[in-house]
């Protein structure tokens, strides 16, 4: 099975805690850009159409500004080159005031069937703060739109550690968007990225953000209240009603083969021949838009690297990844990936961090790797005792 990534660069106007590759008001290159991309889906297929598509993602960006006719070409290119299962999970993100009808009409025609609101905040305040050009009452109208159109799989997102924001300006965020009936909530701590306005505003002082403590209660807060609301928690920032969690988000996690399309996207494939200790490959495109359409213009992939992963990294990779999840590694599936038991490359950070109340103790037939609560929490941390510089 295969999992798509498309990705769609453009956005109304940029928020201030973005480093996404993406482009405000850039609208003139949409035609260009969506022509480019239908041709490296077709130089694509040629390789991977022979593995089924059971998830589909589109990203941006903001996917909803691309006007409806450039949509439904290049998800029509999409589907006749590619088999998309039915009742394949497919997603698309969209920000509240950019959603129409029309757009509804071509993405639900395409298979579209789950989409990802970025709400982030109820208070205007906050919103404003992060650029964000929408209001609570237009992401209600998006929900609503969404249903309209027969989208009952919903997500919406939501941050703290905002500048300015209080633990009960998270919890009401939270609240509101779980009397939404949301199936979906995806809850992120803010990141500040290096050369984005945010990071500038903090340098300067014009924004503050809350401190250390205060983040550490939104994020223990939001669990539990997350968790009464009925929102079950399968990765550090994820909750899902049940049968909800995201099934394309939860291949990035257990390292499943996944292709991406379109400016700066990642992939994950399986190499194309046996060679060495190689597990798979990871591939990046590049992020210039001029030569992007340009190499695609030409039958030319648009690939800017290529790199072999190698066993030792692909295990911490596995540790890495799986242990963001509640669930964690199951020993035996490490096993019956690389034929080295989990004990014999991590004993000791296992015996080290369980001692440390940051591992579950290893219980039962089918044994799993998983962190505590607190481990959850300090996942940062606990991944420092897997680094393959910490093992013999």
């Amino acid at each position: 099975m295969l999992s798509l990534y498309i990705h769609i660069p453009f956005c109304v106007r940029k928020c201030a805690y973005c480093d996404f590759c993406s482009f405000p008001g850039k609208y003139s290159q949409m035609e260009a850009y969506c022509a480019a991309l239908k041709q490296e889906i077709r130089l694509t297929a040629k390789q991977y159409a022979h593995m089924p598509v059971d998830t589909v993602f589109l990203g941006g960006g903001t996917p909803s500004v691309l006007p409806p006719e450039l949509m439904k070409d290049v998800l029509t290119a999409l589907h006749s080159c590619f088999t998309v299962l039915p009742g394949a999970e497919f997603t698309s993100e969209a920000n509240p005031g950019t959603i129409t009808d029309a757009w509804l009409d071509a993405v639900t025609a395409a298979g579209v069937n789950r989409l990802s609101i970025g709400v982030q905040a109820i208070q205007p305040h906050l919103m404003a703060s992060l650029g964000r050009i929408h209001t609570f009452e237009q992401a209600q109208e998006a929900l609503h739109m969404a249903r309209n159109h027969g989208i009952t799989n919903l997500n919406a997102d939501a941050m703290f550690g905002l500048p300015g924001q209080t633990l009960l300006d998270y919890m009401a965020t939270l609240d509101a968007l779980a009397e939404q009936d949301v199936t979906h909530i995806s809850a992120y701590s803010l990141i500040v990225e290096e050369g984005t306005p945010l990071a500038s505003q903090i340098a300067q002082g014009a924004a503050v953000l809350p401190d250390e403590d205060t983040t550490a209660d939104m994020l223990e807060s939001g669990v539990d209240r997350l968790a009464a609301l009925g929102y079950e928690r399968y990765e550090i920032s994820n909750f899902a009603k049940p049968g909800y969690a995201c099934k394309h988000n939860l291949g990035y996690w257990r390292q499943k083969p996944y292709l991406g399309l379109g400016l700066a996207a990642a992939s994950l494939l399986p190499p194309e021949k046996t060679e060495g200790d190689v597990c798979y490959i990871r591939r990046q495109n590049t992020d210039d838009m001029h030569q992007y359409v340009h190499l695609l213009s030409q039958n030319r992939l648009p690939v800017a690297e290529e790199t072999p992963i190698r066993k030792r990294e692909a295990m911490f990779e596995t540790i890495m990844l799986g242990l963001r999840t509640v669930a964690g590694v199951g020993y035996d599936d490490f096993f019956s990936r690389y034929g080295t038991p989990l004990t014999a490359v991590y004993g000791d950070a296992i015996r080290t961090l369980t001692a440390q109340g940051l591992l579950q103790p290893a219980q039962g037939v089918q044994k799993r790797l998983a962190l505590t609560r607190r481990g959850l929490a300090l996942q940062n941390t606990a991944m420092m005792a897997f680094m393959p510089s910490k093992q013999p």
